[in-house]
């Protein structure tokens, strides 16, 4: 055979190679070796080796090479554009920057070079089946691609036919399915997978070693028995059979393995299941029978109040809906493949998440996607047009937050109006297309949830449901887009807002899509570590993998945050205040990672025994912020910062002690103490810890005394006793509790602000429960 490099096949496969991935570099995230990059390599790469293989080994009017000739040249055809591959990617890093040469290197190696490597082995046997047959080329042409795309076929069958939504491929390599997991971590099963891929290149190989042609050209075997037979023939094809065998069995053993899984495979892993009116639960077999029951009614609850929400009426929803709750986000990647993003699968009638405290946060925005489907389209039952096969993410998305809004102080058109001041609004038929994809989550999600409240309040149901179904909302409502537009800008420039509202929305939307990101897989795997170490109290590895963070982003706020806090608590003192003094000083700081700062500033004055300067700075903290959870929780450290009993309580709860972290357990024994003194926000901290620990009906008598503490409590503290008892309530199903806590609620002097979106969310929650009987 002519040297590769002088066969003309391959030398066009290596030009097209080499034009389409520099070209695809310019998009961001592909500029370097990389995850992206070798997905893309994966998916264009293998098939360029099969074809050029099959072209140039079939060529006519030639004699044949051997078996194991074509095999190897097979390997060396995927070896050789593998190669041109990566150096697109090491062209582009000269661009774009490189972020992590080693680990791109080994991802790439393992992915689209073993599978560029076998697409050439394939074009070898595609050149057996072309050879001598008029339209040799085109049959080389089809067969060569054909068994890529029939491997990406089945990997998209899996993902029709279970609950996964990542694919281990012969060719591709690995398909995380997730955009918003920017952690990819494949563990172990890549490293089994690709064990498979060599037994079968292994196993092909050696079963070419012992075949040869006949006079015609066709195949056959090389005596293997009597004198004449060939040295080492028979051992050959007893390595090759095995190695095929290999392959088999690491393929039948899949799920055990990581590499697929089916329904029936993670219900078994997980062991245990509950039915409900509407859901079939599928849990981990170690939760409680009060735990397991819990979860069902939430599931019931939850789909009637979505159903409710979206005007679907009886019997026109799904009939059943499957729900399955994982122990942790590690556990959902492994089965299914999404970490810490909630997944539905509205044609399979199922949802995907994480085990969380009763009310599950985010269970309803899962189910509503479910129950968006009985009026979607298409396949995958979504919005989106050509048949819901080119979907509309801002509509799909839309929908569900509307449906089953977060109990954020502000409500999504507050966070609508707050970004309209600021001049960020962007023009919402953008964010009804793909466009949605470049826009950061928190901002994508609750500007296109905004806009569906819009649609529900001024045109009803009907409407909306007709929209996701494949209508033109332009035709539906007899507007354009440019009306519609400006009266969503009417809609929530209406709607109160306070002056704080601002700052905190540029800060919670001011981070970039991952599309926009530079070396997000890099950083926040790196971050991931880095806050491992710092939880662990490690802070010499915190340190290093902090500065590591912040060599690829010195504005990854969280990083920086995180190397402060971790020196002030754990290492060097002096230089944790002076990182977290660094941060609030820096006017690129956002607001809330500036607030965040302040507070571990704060916390180190507080285990210093400065008490009254920590006091301030919690006050001013609290008095300013607009996040709800973070303003309370500074409330409840100033008002105990001083109460000597309480203060204790309150350290050991949420700041801990010189050196030491927070401990829960020294923290309910300080807090007994404290309850002892009959002062409200002690009842409230035992009654919060007690919820926390779902010892529903002991927190009773504690949140009714927090509650009836009036001057003596913070608003916000008012309203998370309240919010707290609406869940014991509806835990517990006691009527009486139900009906105390939204008569209270909704009294004139209810501490609340106008169209706040936590009052809207904690009666949404007390209207959905079911109070009928005790679980």
């Amino acid at each position: 055979m002519e040297p590769l490099v002088h066969a003309r096949e391959q030398r066009i496969a290596g030009a097209f190679v080499a034009v389409s991935l520099l070209a695809a570099g310019f998009l961001p995230l592909f500029g370097g070796p990389g995850y992206e990059q070798s997905l893309a390599s994966g998916l264009l790469v293998p098939s360029a080796a099969a074809v050029a293989t099959a072209c140039e080994l079939s060529r006519d009017g030639r004699a044949a090479p051997s078996p194991i000739e074509c095999v190897e040249r097979g390997v060396a055809s995927g070896l050789v554009l593998g190669g041109v591959a990566f150096a697109t990617a090491l062209v582009q890093a000269m661009r774009a920057g490189l972020c992590d040469l080693v680990g791109g290197a080994t991802s790439f190696a393992l992915t689209a070079l073993v599978g560029s490597v076998l697409g050439g082995v394939w074009g070898a046997v595609v050149a057996e089946i072309a050879r001598g047959r008029r339209r040799r080329r085109r049959i080389a042409a089809l067969l060569g691609v054909g068994l890529p795309l029939a491997s990406a076929l089945v990997s998209v069958g899996r993902f029709y036919t279970s609950p996964m939504i990542f694919a281990f491929d012969p060719f591709v390599g690995y398909f995380s399915g997730t955009l918003y997991d920017t952690v990819i971590d494949t563990g172990n099963a890549l490293l089994t997978y690709r064990v498979g891929s060599l037994a079968t290149l292994a196993g092909l190989a050696f079963v070419a070693s012992v075949l040869t042609r006949d006079a015609t050209g066709k195949l056959r075997f090389v005596q293997l028995r009597g004198p004449e037979r060939v040295q080492g023939g028979r051992p050959r094809l007893a390595l090759g059979a095995l190695a095929l065998l290999v392959s088999v069995i690491i393929t039948w053993n899949g799920p055990g393995l990581g590499h697929w899984e089916t329904a029936d495979t993670i219900a078994a892993e997980l062991g245990g299941a509950r039915s409900g009116a509407r859901c079939d639960v599928v849990y981990p077999e170690s939760l409680l029978p009060y735990e397991a029951s819990l979860l069902v009614k939430d599931c019931d609850e939850e789909v009637a109040a979505v159903e409710k929400t979206l005007g679907v009426g009886a019997g026109k929803g799904p009939a059943r809906i499957r729900a399955f709750f994982f122990r942790d986000s590690g556990e959902k990647k492994r089965l299914m493949g999404a970490a810490d993003t909630l997944i539905a699968k509205p044609w399979r009638r199922e949802v995907y998440v994480q085990l969380s405290a009763y009310p599950h946060p985010v269970l309803g925005h899962e189910l509503a996607h479910v129950i968006a489907g009985s009026f979607g389209r298409g396949p995958f039952r979504i919005a989106g047009s050509a048949g819901g096969l080119w979907p509309d993410p801002g509509l799909i998305e839309g929908i569900a937050v509307a449906a089953s809004p977060d109990d954020d102080e502000l409500s999504n058109a507050q966070w609508a109006h707050a970004m309209a001041d600021l001049g960020s609004l962007p023009p919402m038929r953008q964010l009804f297309s793909l466009g949605f994809l470049n826009v950061a989550a928190s901002k994508s999600y609750t500007l296109a949830g905004a806009f569906v409240r819009f649609a529900l309040d001024r045109y009803g149901s009907d409407v909306v449901r007709a929209w996701y179904g494949g209508g033109s909302i332009e035709a539906l409502t007899g507007k354009s887009w440019a009306s519609l537009d400006e009266d969503f800008r009417a809609y929530v420039v209406a709607t109160p807002l306070s002056p704080e509202a601002q700052s905190f929305a540029k800060a919670r939307f001011d981070r970039a899509a991952v599309f926009g990101r530079k070396c997000p897989h890099v950083v926040d795997a790196l971050r991931r570590k880095a806050d491992q170490c710092r939880d662990a109290h490690e802070a010499d590895l915190a340190t290093v993998a902090y500065h590591d963070v912040l060599a690829h982003d010195p504005h990854d706020w969280g990083a920086m945050y995180g190397l402060g806090v971790v020196n002030l608590r754990y290492g060097d003192l002096a230089f944790g205040t002076a990182t977290l003094t660094k941060m609030i000083d820096d006017a690129d700081t956002p607001r809330t990672w500036r607030d965040r700062a302040k507070d571990a500033l704060a916390d180190g004055e507080l285990l210093r025994g400065a008490d009254a300067v920590a006091k301030a700075e919690y006050e001013t903290l609290a008095a300013h912020s607009l996040e709800e959870d973070f303003a309370r929780t500074e409330e409840v450290k100033a008002l105990a910062s001083t109460q000597g009993i309480g203060r204790a309580a309150i350290m050991a709860v949420l700041v801990g002690a010189p050196g030491r972290p927070a401990d829960s357990i020294v923290g309910a024994e300080e807090t007994g103490e404290w309850v002892a003194t009959g002062i409200p926000l002690a009842a409230y901290m035992a009654g919060r810890q007690l919820v926390g620990r779902e010892w529903y009906a002991s927190a009773v008598p504690h949140l009714e005394k927090a509650i009836a503490g009036g001057a003596a409590m913070t608003p916000r503290v008012t309203r998370e006793a309240l919010r707290l008892r609406a869940v014991v309530a509806c835990a517990l199903g006691d009527r009486a509790g139900v009906a105390r806590v939204r008569a209270l609620m909704t009294a004139p002097d209810a501490p609340y602000s106008p169209g706040s979106g936590r009052r809207f969310g904690a009666l949404r929650f007390i209207d959905r429960c079911s109070v009928s009987a005790a679980p």
